[in-house]
């Protein structure tokens, strides 16, 4: 049996570390972690952009009088009366208020040292249970880029293909792959660049990096974050790290998802997803009657919309 730490103990250590340090909300007031955002985002971007930014925290709490100069997060049901409140208030246009949502949710992300991406899925539950005029304009406009068109359509193959891999393919490469895109609620690319060390059995962690595409990340603020995964999925890593995982002979780093030469590319992953998920859909036993004998394949992009699905129904 392997050790449930893998990596360099230290390497990993000082690597899980350093992102919790931050993790923890050491605050003491919204003000404060305001005063401490904008003093590192000012010497991380253009004036335009640290500007911008200091004009909406500012017009945020302005609206937001309902607040307390205590509290010491930044959460999304905030948001939601913000978005009320400048609907209500003003002539904005809905693109200047989505602007300012989210600068919003850049500082909540430096707060909360979390992923705007999931935050802004979060605002989407929040919206969707308000009673906010032009709400579903503002989800619309919001959300354009990064909602599916069809996520409930493909949601049952994906559980169907969760199921066909734990109990056909437990502890192999595509297995760990979809299980973890699905607990970090990552984009496939970034499961994909998790490296050994990034992995904690011992408390069923992963480090993982932030996108770039947001502010927080590209500015250097909040650039990874710590997941939880599932018992399941710590079980298949620990299976796949032991008897399936290939030591690369060609490269100096220390990928997780690996092939002998090296790092498994995107275009094997996302063939392994497709074969398994069309294996799934002959299997009776994990197939569901809605789903079985269709021909279309999940892909990894397909399980990433997934995660988030479930990521919401877990709030």
């Amino acid at each position: 049996m392997p050790p449930r730490t893998h990596g360099s103990a230290v390497q990993q250590k000082e690597r899980f570390n350093s992102v919790v340090e931050r993790d923890k909300n050491s605050f003491d007031s919204l003000d404060d972690a305001i005063e401490s955002y904008l003093d590192e985002l000012s010497g991380s971007v253009p004036d335009s952009t640290f500007w911008s930014q200091q004009t909406t925290i500012t017009r945020f709490r302005e609206e937001v009088s309902t607040l307390h100069s205590s509290e010491d997060c930044l959460e999304s049901h905030q948001i939601c009366t913000f978005i009320n409140q400048v609907l209500e208030n003003t002539t904005a246009e809905v693109s200047t208020i989505c602007g300012w949502v989210n600068d919003l949710i850049s500082l909540q992300a430096y707060i909360h040292h979390q992923d705007p991406t999931i935050l802004k899925k979060r605002l989407l539950s929040e919206l969707e249970e308000s009673e906010i005029l032009d709400g579903r304009v503002i989800t619309e406009y919001l959300f354009k880029d990064t909602l599916g068109s069809d996520i409930q359509g493909y949601s049952e193959r994906v559980l169907t293909l969760v199921a066909y891999l734990r109990q056909y393919q437990f502890g192999t490469r595509v297995h760990v792959y979809v299980e973890l895109i699905l607990d970090t609620c990552s984009q496939p690319g970034y499961v994909r660049d998790l490296e050994l060390e990034d992995i904690n059995l011992d408390n069923d962690t992963v480090v993982i990096s932030i996108p770039e595409t947001h502010l927080v990340s590209k500015a250097g603020l909040v650039t990874q974050r710590v997941a939880n995964i599932s018992p399941e999925t710590s079980e298949a890593l620990e299976e796949f790290i032991a008897y399936e995982r290939k030591e690369p002979t060609e490269i100096s780093d220390n990928p997780l998802l690996t092939t002998s030469h090296g790092r498994a590319s995107e275009s094997t992953l996302r063939r392994e997803v497709k074969q398994a998920s069309e294996s799934a859909e002959e299997y009776p036993v994990v197939a569901s009657p809605l789903t079985r004998h269709q021909t279309s394949c999940i892909v990894p992009s397909e399980i990433w919309q997934c995660s988030i699905l479930q990521f919401l129904e877990r709030q």
